[in-house]
Formats: structure tokens, sequence, C-alpha cells
């Protein structure tokens, strides 16, 4: 009997293959035989035996790789230690970007009118206040009109009112010195510049009729005592004078009175004015139009008084354009829309698997990915996680801004959105780079010394990027293969395998 001697793989049995069987001796090595003549058996088909795998099929028993220390460097091979630490996994959603809502104006004319001019066109970027379109408007050019009449009309009841709380204050003075039986020169040597209006004459008439009446008095009584003048003339004397005291202090009041009600009514007259031209001004405040504009319009500027613009009401794009020239539009016609394209929304529709970690998002940063931008990152902050779970598609809606200042960005456009999810502290894990599996089974190398490897079969958990968790088969502070294990895991095969 002749027997080829195969290679020894490890401590174990012994196989012995005798025509189509295999048997097994306690040497450790493998031995083809050929039958014994006179015991020939039917022919067969060669069957090749199957590579032993017993390390994968007996997890618990031990296989040692040898790989000497000097071949380290040109396979790579680094050891760390097993390490216990944070463990952050992420979930992928699908997102969009959309306008930023806030940064978004549909733009309605305020008057209805003609269109008379269009500045802008689809794409066009406009600063704040610029000048987008003109309406030429009815309701404007009213407005305007009546803002200039009140203009004038405010300028000449104020006029009137420095001209009658002149008299009223004259009127009053005089009033005084008549009372205080000022003599008749000296009160006209006082009043005579300042104005009076009608007040001089009356005033005036009365007093000198009464100062007169009074002198005629002083004249006649003494006359009446040398028997010159009868009793009658001083009877008619001082009825005379009585009639003319009694004009002169009932004239008094009412002037008093008079020239004060009319300093009232002309104050209030230009308060009423004043009045009128503020829900002037305000009304076209309304209708878009400034102060600084409002305070010149002048009355010679015609038909342009009928003119209204519309501005733009941020630095933005136009993006839609509904309005042509001399086309009539009014309050619910939409003309144009403008954006502020330097900030888009990041919308993502969060599953209820995911909900518990939601709220750990506000006000941090996600990242996302689109496929037109390969390699590049873009970031968002998340300024709102839902509270309303969508009852078809049981999500709730997740949104973000991003910066847009690049313009890579295009609301509409698709996106892969990397969600944070929970942070798992004291956890045992190795670098993707240090696992391998072969049978279903997956293992480390855990250096057991010297040139010597032991492969280790684990029970792997969650895993990230870059991240394993272990759950069993190898202890915190082990000394793991976490770079060039293939060389390793090439040896242990080749072993294997009988080459």
């Amino acid at each position: 009997m002749t027997y080829s001697p195969a290679r020894c793989v490890r401590a174990g049995a012994m196989l012995w293959l005798v025509g189509a069987t295999v048997l097994t001796s306690a040497g450790g090595c493998e031995f083809f035989s050929r039958a014994p003549a006179g015991h020939e058996r039917p022919a067969v088909a060669a069957v090749t035996p199957e590579p032993p795998a017993r390390a994968a099929a007996q997890p618990g028993e031990p296989t040692i790789v040898e790989f000497p220390k000097e071949s380290w460097a040109g396979a790579g091979i680094e050891i760390a230690p097993a390490e216990v630490a944070v463990l952050a996994q992420k979930e992928t959603l699908t997102g969009k970007i959309t306008l930023n809502e806030d940064r978004v104006a549909h733009i309605f004319p305020l008057v209805s009118g003609r269109v008379d001019t269009v500045m802008v066109g689809l794409g066009d970027r406009v600063t704040k206040g610029q000048e987008m379109a003109i309406i030429e408007s009815r309701e404007v050019g009213q407005a305007m009109l009546q803002l200039i009449q009140n203009r004038l009309q405010l300028s000449f009841a104020r006029q009137r009112n420095d001209w009658l709380q002149q008299v009223a204050g004259n009127t009053l003075s005089l009033i005084e010195l008549i009372r205080a039986n000022t003599p008749v020169d000296q009160v006209s040597d006082e009043m005579r510049h300042r104005p009076l209006g009608d007040y001089r004459q009356k005033l005036m008439t009365a007093y000198i009729a009464n100062d007169t009446a009074k002198k005629n008095i002083e004249r006649l009584t003494p006359l009446q005592g040398q028997g010159i003048i009868a009793a009658r003339q001083i009877f008619e004397a001082e009825a005379a004078w009585t009639t003319t005291r009694a004009t002169l202090l009932s004239l008094l009041e009412q002037s008093e009175q008079d020239v004060r009600q009319d300093a009232i009514r002309a104050q209030q007259h230009v308060e009423e004015t004043e009045t009128r031209l503020a829900v002037d001004e305000t009304t076209l405040n309304i209708l878009g139009f400034e102060d600084a504009f409002i305070a010149d319009i002048d009355p010679a500027q015609g038909s342009k008084l009928a003119h209204c613009p519309v501005p733009a009401p941020f630095d933005g794009t136009v993006i839609s354009k509904d309005v042509a020239l001399l086309e009539h539009v009014g309050p619910t016609n939409q003309i144009l829309s403008v954006a502020d394209l330097t900030t888009v929304w990041l919308i993502a529709d969060v599953y209820e698997k995911n909900m518990p970690f939601v709220a750990q998002l506000a006000d941090t940063d996600v990242t996302f990915h689109n496929s037109s931008w390969p390699g590049k990152t873009f970031t968002a902050r998340v300024f709102y996680t839902g509270d309303i779970v969508n009852a078809d598609t049981r999500t709730i809606s997740l949104r973000a801004v991003a910066d847009n200042k690049e313009g890579l960005l295009k609301p509409g456009m698709f996106v892969t959105v990397d969600l944070p999810g929970a942070m798992k502290t004291s956890v045992l894990q190795v670098p993707r780079s240090a696992i391998f599996e072969h049978g279903g089974i997956s293992f480390v190398f855990v250096h057991g010394g010297g040139d010597s490897f032991e492969r280790r079969d684990i029970t792997r958990g969650r895993s990230t990027a870059n991240a394993v968790e272990i759950l069993s088969g190898i202890s915190s502070g082990e000394s793991i293969v976490v770079a060039g294990g293939f060389a390793l895991k090439s040896r242990m095969l080749a072993d294997l395998l009988g080459e």
C-alpha cells in the first residue's frame, strides 16, 4: 500500500483516504492510499475532499496564525487595543430643497390700474426698494391730488390762525387797558401798530363815547351849582353816560368771548386740516410710497401723479413674472415673485422609528448630499422638528435652513440627509477594518504575542461608518489587528486549504 502524505493543518484527528474512504489517525496528517490487491472497488468518480474548515465549524476552538514580525510592515499590519467609547449611529433620510418660506414674496399690486412699465425679467437680481414695475392708477392720482389740496388748505389755515391768535392777544390787551380806565390817547398810542381786526373800531368807538359822556357830566356838574344850566341837562347827561358805560361793558364782555372763540376755532381748523393731510400721507404710505417721495410731490408732475411703483421687498431673485405691458391688474392679480436664494430650506420626513432621536436635533446641524455635487457635503441648521404626525405617511416633518450663497442648492432638488441617531456610552468597539468574515462567521485577529495571532470569533452589535460594536468575543484592552489583517486571513485560509 502506498501513501501520499499531505500536510498537517492543526492538532487533532488524522485523515486517511483508502480508495474513496477517508481514514482518520491521531497523527494530525492526511494520507491517500490505494486499495489492496484483490480488493478493488468499483470505479467511482474522483472525489476531492472538502477543505477542512473546523475553525469555522467549531468557533470555540482557537485558531493560531503565525506571521513573522519582520513581514508586518510589508503587509501593513497595525495593532491597537479594543476600547470602550461612545458609538454614534446615523440614519439616512431622503429630503428635498425648498424655498426659504420666510424669504419669498408673491407680489400683488395694492391698487387697480394699467401696467405702465415693467423693469425686470425672470431671473433678474433685485435689491430692496428697487422699482420692478409701475402701475398707472386713478386711485393713486386722486390720493395725490387730495394731498396737494389739503397741503394748500393747511397753509391757509395756519396763516389765518397766526393772524387770529395775534388779534386775540392784542384785543385782550386792549380790553384790559379799557377796564383800567387808561386815557384814550394812551390806549390809542399803545394799540396803534398792533393788529386788532374789527375789534379796534368797535371797542375804541364805545370807549371814546363812554369817555366823552363821562367828561360831559364832569363839565356840567359845576355849572348846575352856579345855576347856569337846568337840572334837566344834568339828568340827560347822566343818562347818556350810563348808556354808554353799559354799552361799553357789554361790548367788552362780548368781544372777550368772541376773540377767544375765534382763536380756538382757528386752531381747531389747523388741527383738522393737519389730520386730513396725515390721512392722505398715510394712505400713500399704505400704497407703498415712502415719506421722502411724498414730501417732494409736485402738482407740476401731471399724469405721473397717478404712477404707483411696485418695489422689491428685499434683495432677491425674480422667480416668476406674470405681468405684461398695458395689462390691467388689481389686488387679486399676482404679477411677480421674488425669493432670497442665499438661504434655502431642507425638508425631510422622519419616520416613527427615528422619532425618539428627533428631539435631540433642535438647533443642531445635519449634513446632506446631492448627486449633482459628488463629494461635497452641505450643512443645515434644524429649526423645526415637527409637532404632528402625518396620518398617511406616519412621519413628521423636519425642517432646517441651509446657507446657499454659492447657489449650488436649487429648490426642488432631492438630497440624502444624514440623521444622527442615539448615542450609547460604554460600548466596546473596534474599527471596521479589524473585522473579517468566513463561513458566515465574523472574527478578529487578537495579537497573542511575538509572531502569533489568534482568530477570535465575535458577536457584532450596531455599527457606524467607521466602527462596530462588539457584544462578545473579545475584552476591552486586548490588542487587535486594526489594519493589514487581510494578510493574516490569507495565511489562515491557506493553512485551512492545505496549500
